[in-house]
């Protein structure tokens, strides 16, 4: 069994599990942000729900997986203790380790999300909003980690998820001002 595993192309079976986990979390975000538009009631706010969280599921699986596999690579072989312990690995420490730091962030945000009516509102909005950081984390480590960034199709989809991330957000905040908040208030805390 192990020669049938040792023959899997592992290098690019971790590449594509990176790139996707990548865009589904952007995904992910896009819609978490998109779920708090006010223009949404009833069952498509429900359904835009369910489909944040079975996105921002699926990129925290194929994250874990894309880990994971790396252990089993006949390339570039890691450890599970660099995997598992941010900055340990022999190639790339910091990169490497910043990829490990948004899994830990993002198995986070959501095991906190299911659990979120047991959790104060105001700290489980603290810890949703690591979902930013830990998008710029999984930018940085699959851009300046990735073999394949030197793609153009690859720089393509970072630039569109970052501008997607970007867009949404500001659209949030600024279409749509929180109920009570007055325009002048966001202006001033803006500046």
């Amino acid at each position: 069994m192990a020669e049938w595993i040792a023959a899997w192309p592992s290098w690019q079976i971790i590449r594509t599990l990176g790139v996707i986990a990548y865009m589904l979390l952007a995904a992910g975000i896009c819609l978490g942000i998109a779920y708090s538009f006010p223009i949404w009631s009833g069952k498509r706010k429900a359904a835009l729900y369910k489909l944040h969280m079975y996105v921002t599921s699926t990129a925290m699986i194929l994250g874990l997986l894309h880990g994971s596999i790396t252990v089993i690579d006949a390339y570039a072989p890691f450890q599970w203790r660099e995997v598992l312990v941010p900055f340990t690995a022999r190639s790339s420490p910091m990169l490497t380790g910043i990829g490990s730091l948004s899994e830990y962030g993002l198995l986070l945000v959501i095991f906190t999300s299911d659990f979120r009516h047991k959790l104060k509102k105001k700290l489980w909005r603290w810890i949703h909003l690591l979902s930013y950081p830990i998008f710029v984390m999984s930018f940085v480590h699959g851009y300046f980690l990735g073999t394949d960034t030197a793609s153009t199709g690859i720089r393509w989809m970072y630039l569109l998820t970052i501008m997607a991330v970007i867009a949404v957000t500001l659209t949030r905040f600024l279409a749509f001002p929180k109920q009570g908040e007055s325009m002048s208030s966001k202006r001033k805390w803006a500046s």
